[in-house]
C-alpha cells in the first residue's frame, strides 16, 4: 500500500511541475515567478513520493 501512495504523490508532484513548467513563457513577471513556484511545489511533492517510496534494508546493517 506504501508503494501505491508513493507512486500516486510522484506521478502527481510531475504533473504539477509540468504544468508549472509550461507558464515559464508566460506573459510577464508575475506569471514566471507563479509559474516557477508551482514547478517547484510539484518538484516537492514528487521528492516526497520518492522518498516515501525509499525501501528501507535494515538487515544490512552489520553489527
Amino acid at each position: 500500500m506504501k508503494d501505491k501512495i508513493a507512486f500516486a504523490l510522484a506521478a502527481c508532484g510531475t504533473g504539477v511541475f509540468f504544468l508549472g513548467a509550461c507558464g515559464l513563457s508566460g506573459e510577464g513577471q508575475a506569471g514566471f515567478v507563479l509559474a516557477v513556484k508551482i514547478a517547484l511545489i510539484g518538484l516537492a511533492i514528487a521528492g516526497s513520493g520518492v522518498i516515501l517510496g525509499k525501501p528501507t534494508n535494515k538487515k544490512s546493517v552489520a553489527p
